[in-house]
This record gives C-alpha cells, sequence and structure tokens, in this order.
C-alpha cells in the first residue's frame, strides 16, 4: 500500500449516439460559361435492313458465233462386273500325273519309352522299416515339481446360506414438521365446447 490518493472529481466526456453519417453533397464550383443560341441536333434515321448490292457488268465486244453443240448425258444404268481375262500360253502337260492316295486319318499311338539296359544288378536282399499305423497323440500330462510347503493348523470355510430372491427395500421418506394450513381452493373447468370461428374483419 502507499499514500497516493486521487482528489477531486474526474469528468468523463460523454459519447453522443450512434447515428449514420450523412452522405456529402458533391459542391459543383459554379462559372460564367452559358451557352448562347440553340442547339440543333441531328435525327438519326431508323433502322431498316440494308440492301443488297446490285453487281456491275461492263459490257464488252465478244459476241459467241455459230451454234454450240451440247453433248447428250447418257441414262444411268448399273456397271457391268469385268470379265476377267486369262492371257492364253502354249505351255501344255504331257503324260499322266500318280497322285499319291491319303491314308484314312486315324489317332497317333503314343511312343513306347525305351530305357537303355545295363549289368548293374543289386545284391542281398533289401529291408525296409514297417511303418506304424496312424494313432491319435496323447496329451503329455503337466509335471508338477514337489516342495516342502505345508498347510499347518486347520482351515475354517463359511457356510454359504441356501439362494433366496431378495426382497426389494422399502423406500424411507424423512418426516418433517411442514404442515399445509387452511382450505385449498381449486378451480372449476369448464366443460369442453367447440371454439367460435372469428369473424374476418375487412378494412
Amino acid at each position: 500500500e502507499d499514500n497516493l490518493r486521487p482528489e477531486g472529481n474526474f469528468e468523463r466526456p460523454e459519447k453522443s449516439p450512434f447515428r449514420p453519417a450523412e452522405r456529402p453533397k458533391q459542391i459543383r464550383p459554379e462559372d460564367n460559361l452559358r451557352p448562347e443560341g440553340t442547339f440543333e441536333s441531328p435525327d438519326k434515321p431508323k433502322y431498316q435492313p440494308g440492301e443488297r448490292q446490285k453487281p456491275i457488268r461492263h459490257n464488252d465486244n465478244l459476241r459467241p458465233e455459230g451454234d454450240f453443240e451440247r453433248p447428250e448425258k447418257s441414262k444411268f444404268r448399273p456397271a457391268e462386273r469385268p470379265v476377267q481375262v486369262r492371257p492364253e500360253d502354249n505351255l501344255r502337260p504331257e503324260g499322266d500325273f500318280e497322285r499319291p492316295e491319303k491314308s484314312p486319318f486315324r489317332p497317333a499311338e503314343r511312343p513306347k519309352q525305351i530305357r537303355p539296359e545295363d549289368n548293374l544288378r543289386p545284391e542281398g536282399s533289401f529291408e525296409s522299416p514297417e511303418k506304424p499305423k496312424y494313432q491319435p497323440g496323447e496329451r503329455q500330462k503337466p509335471i508338477r515339481h514337489d516342495d516342502n510347503l505345508r498347510p499347518e493348523g486347520d482351515f475354517e470355510r463359511p457356510e454359504k446360506s441356501p439362494y433366496k430372491p431378495a426382497e426389494r427395500p422399502k423406500q424411507v421418506r424423512p418426516e418433517d414438521n411442514l404442515r399445509p394450513e387452511g382450505d385449498f381452493e381449486r378451480p372449476e373447468k369448464s366443460p369442453f365446447r367447440p371454439a367460435e370461428r372469428p369473424k374476418q374483419i375487412r378494412p
């Protein structure tokens, strides 16, 4: 703490309420220039579609002489397929040609595998071990190691009571010393009746 205290009254400026600002008016400087006389504005012609310009043909001194013959066009008809022309030659086969007869089709036989023979022979008799028949494996029993820990004395086990359905606990309401005094008035409810439709008021 210190011994500095404000003395006197502090005046706070009052803030003016908010209001929308007015748009400043544009100030146009005045001059002494004035138009004299009347101004004539030309009349604009109405819109109309433009006319296509006609081509200008110049005259000349060239003139056709005699008659012009126009060829007659033949009528349309489908074209004919041209016949293939094979040129002839003087080569001729002499004698008879023998053609081999083709045997009828038959499925091919699979060739037999040829194994080369050798002089290697096994000596003595071979013993093959007998395989045991399949049988389900036995589950291995766990091995428990003995220890020297022994319980001393008698162990008492509590007797379990037989099962019985639990009873629902009764709700305990705390008592107080507050009592209503006097008579309570209940408003009477009016019987139901359909509401009347309000009349429309037209101005």
